[in-house]
């Protein structure tokens, strides 16, 4: 039996094709590329149409594309082959994660929240690798379920022992399928 966020975001990329798959990679990533080594093994988490991968594969990067949308997964494949681009990807729940230790130069989680990664991305970066995190705070009296949340300086506590690059908490005005709530992006490099 499919998993039901597979068959929820499996219908909303199937629906929605033509709109994912004409968006840019992350800003946040984009005006941090300088950062970024030549080469490398990416880590794309929760990667939907692999916008960013895509990004770092053209750079150079062999990236893995983890989602929990097979359909997404093989647009994010097909454009990859499509430009003779080095992009793998695999079908992945990132609710109960695991990653080889120690493994990846770049990891990017954009607009996915599973505390469980957490621990799991700090030990699957190599030291002096690179995390872009973006993903959603919560704000005072707005209903919303808090598991998809970071608390107001949750996330740049938690890597508190990297070098933090760059950190910024915004808030972003409500939207069709949201309500209002705050954005946090963190840019880290691993001790």
């Amino acid at each position: 039996m499919p998993h039901p966020d597979a068959v929820r975001w499996n219908t909303r990329y199937d629906r929605e094709r033509a709109s994912w798959l004409a968006r840019p990679p992350k800003e946040l990533l984009t005006q941090h590329a300088d950062l970024l080594p030549e080469t490398g093994l990416a880590l794309d988490a929760a990667s939907g149409v692999s916008a960013n991968g895509l990004f770092l594969a053209r750079r150079g990067f062999h990236v893995i594309a983890l989602d929990i949308s097979e359909y997404a997964l093989r647009l994010a494949v097909n454009r990859a082959r499509e430009q003779g681009l080095c992009l793998d990807a695999a079908v992945y729940d990132l609710s109960v994660p695991w990653l080889p230790p120690g493994r990846f130069d770049v990891i990017l989680n954009f607009h996915f929240l599973d505390r469980a990664t957490l621990p799991v991305y700090d030990s699957a970066l190599k030291p002096g690798g690179l995390l872009f995190f973006e993903s959603f705070v919560k704000i005072e009296n707005v209903p919303d379920n808090p598991v998809y949340y970071f608390e107001s300086g949750e996330l740049k506590d938690y890597y508190s022992s990297y070098e933090i690059i760059y950190y910024q908490e915004t808030q972003l005005p409500p939207g069709e399928r949201h309500p209002e709530r705050g954005l946090a992006q963190l840019v880290a490099r691993k001790p």
